[in-house]
């Protein structure tokens, strides 16, 4: 292969890697002891439309499972009740259809095209249990591996997720 042909094929990867993934930081303790205040996290971003009968619903399903770790942008009211937009990550408990988690209330089921998420630290966290089924339209990346503490790791230090 030509090298002019590498580097152009190489230079494509790198533009569909920054448009496909996104690097999240973790602010907060409500995914503890998963994920840890200032933990890094790369993401592969949803595509948009994954609600309904969009272009990006089958592959958000194939992707969105129970027990994987999402992006979601939301807005939890701050400390004085004021609404504020913000992105979590949370992890899914429930997908369309079926019941919500007995702990949770158990009180019916996931609404079609929504998802029930919970943190992992429950004490904490502003999850499904505050602000009901989570809609898919909401839904922004699937975290897939973590660098911990914000190091500039080099691939080696790239742990996978374990479900």
């Amino acid at each position: 292969m030509p090298v002019g042909a590498v580097v152009v094929a190489a230079g494509l990867t790198a533009a569909a890697l920054r448009t496909s993934c996104v690097l999240l930081e973790v602010s907060g303790g409500s995914m503890r002891p998963t994920y840890r205040n200032g933990d890094r996290l790369l993401a592969v971003r949803l595509p948009a439309g994954t609600a309904g009968g969009m272009p990006g619903a089958r592959m958000a399903r194939t992707m969105v499972r129970r027990r994987t770790v999402v992006a979601i942008r939301l807005r939890p009211p701050d400390a004085a009740g004021r609404t504020i937009p913000t992105c979590m990550i949370k992890r899914v408990a429930a997908l369309p259809g079926e019941p919500v988690p007995v702990a949770d209330g158990g009180a019916g089921v996931v609404p079609a095209r929504h998802v029930y998420v919970l943190g992992d630290h429950l004490d904490t966290s502003w999850d499904s249990r505050h602000a009901g089924p989570i809609s898919w339209d909401r839904l922004t990346a699937v975290v897939v591996c973590r660098v911990r503490h914000g190091d500039a790791a080099p691939p080696r230090d790239l742990g996978a997720l374990s479900a």
